[in-house]
């Protein structure tokens, strides 16, 4: 299968806070596995017209590119509107030629505005993508509040980028405001890293994103609904707790402890992936000691390692080679996250609140969203709901059953889920008309 390494990327930005956040660039460039060498300029990148399939890469902006990973590590360094030195060779001959750096395109749509805006976190400035009703007045605000992983909330609603363009777009064009972040380092976003931030670091960013769409002419500050899915879920009632919203979503998501949740997790993962039930004991006994001692206890792996040499392997797979990650974020993330006390965390939710799973989601249970609606419940009667979607996996994509969802990852999106999301909204606007 060939590996195409599409570049929309550019710089870390030093600018001050004042001003816009200025757009990176698009190089355009897909290129062949594991090679500098071009495949495609993709068309309306900076390279279009000037690289062309089969020119191979040597220097950017007179820094020697000699792999691909290089290659893509002098990207960053880049920035919108500026010229740089490209070396290449084309039919076996060295040239330098001048590549001029585009913007990334911007949205524009017939059915809302589209308004590329920012909020300052920890000092660094993160991109925001708002999107309004064509029309006067004040809108209800639907806020996207994603999932862990390192990807960019930034593209177009026209387009097909998975489960979160479908929610996003669907209240674009029913006269809803809403509004997506990024995370530090990702898109045009400051910041990051995305890999070394923590928890905290990450969660103020949704914080004052939700602090500032509440202030815009345009959006009804008294009406902001909020989705959280799986980690965004996670996130939102520490988000929620600290600045109240009317009505909130969220799904695919936990309650208990993160160890509680991680050995239930990985024991059905195990299971799912045809793991016997003998070696499936020994990976939770293992997970088991390293959860706990590192992430709530605050021991380093090596001080695990080291009193527990029987595990090497199982440390071996959780923790980069430096020590300093753990399946891809900062030992601080985990660490923050296991020590949450979410029960706590719930208590200060006050609003609307949909729960929402999906029916074959295997990367969290039906437990954990009861335990959501039966506090919320007793907190304040009758402000919780939860629901089950059919048919459905971890980020509401089609499924016929756990194994399913296991096996075939690629599925379409089942729009039952927006059915309930919108019912529901309704019925809560419905109320406040009332109110």
């Amino acid at each position: 299968m060939s590996l195409l390494a599409s570049i929309c990327l550019a710089a870390t930005l030093s600018q001050s806070q004042s001003g816009e956040l200025p757009r990176k660039p698009l190089l355009g460039i897909q290129f062949q596995p594991n090679t500098t060498t071009v495949a495609a300029a993709t068309a309306g990148g900076s390279a279009e017209g000037i690289l062309k399939p089969g020119d191979q890469i040597t220097s950017i902006n007179k820094k020697p590119t000699p792999t691909l990973p290089e290659l893509l590590a002098q990207i960053p360094a880049l920035e919108s509107n500026k010229s740089y030195e490209v070396t290449i060779t084309r039919d076996g001959k060295p040239e330098t030629l001048t590549i001029k750096m585009k913007e990334r395109p911007r949205e524009v749509s017939p059915d809302y505005d589209v308004i590329y805006s920012h909020v300052v976190s920890n000092g660094k400035r993160i991109r925001t993508i708002i999107t309004k009703p064509k029309k006067e007045g004040k809108f209800p605000v639907f806020f996207m509040m994603q999932g862990l992983g390192q990807f960019s909330m930034d593209y177009s609603l026209q387009g097909n980028a998975g489960p979160y363009i479908e929610f996003v777009r669907h209240f674009a064009k029913k006269d809803f405001v809403t509004i997506r972040v990024e995370k530090p380092g990702i898109g045009d976003a400051e910041g990051g890293p995305y890999v070394e931030t923590d928890f905290h670091t990450e969660g103020d960013v949704y914080l004052q994103a939700l602090r500032d769409i509440k202030t815009k002419p345009y959006a009804n500050a008294d009406r902001v609904f909020l989705f959280g899915h799986s980690m965004g879920g996670t996130f939102g009632p520490w988000v929620v707790s600290q600045e109240p919203v009317y009505g909130f979503i969220p799904s695919s998501t936990i309650y208990k402890t993160w160890t509680e949740y991680w050995l239930e997790n990985v024991r059905r993962q195990n299971d799912l992936s045809g793991m016997s039930r003998t070696e499936i004991d020994k990976y939770a006994k293992a997970d088991a000691v390293i959860q706990s001692l590192v992430l709530v206890e605050d021991w380093s792996p090596a001080q695990l390692l080291e009193k527990f040499p029987h595990y090497k392997p199982y440390i071996d797979g959780y923790f980069a080679a430096d020590q300093t990650k753990m399946m891809g974020r900062t030992l601080d993330f985990w660490r923050q996250l296991a020590k949450l006390n979410l029960p706590e965390l719930w208590t200060k939710v006050n609003c609307h609140t949909l729960i929402l799973r999906g029916e074959f989601d295997w990367v969290c249970t039906d437990e954990d969203h009861f335990m959501i609606r039966d506090q919320l419940n007793r907190q304040n009667p009758g402000s919780a709901t939860y629901e089950r979607i059919p048919n459905s996996f971890h980020g509401f994509t089609f499924a016929k059953s756990n194994e399913d969802a296991k096996q075939n990852a690629s599925q379409p999106f089942n729009p039952a889920v927006i059915t309930v999301m919108e019912d529901w909204i309704n019925v809560q606007l419905g109320k406040s008309q009332k109110n």
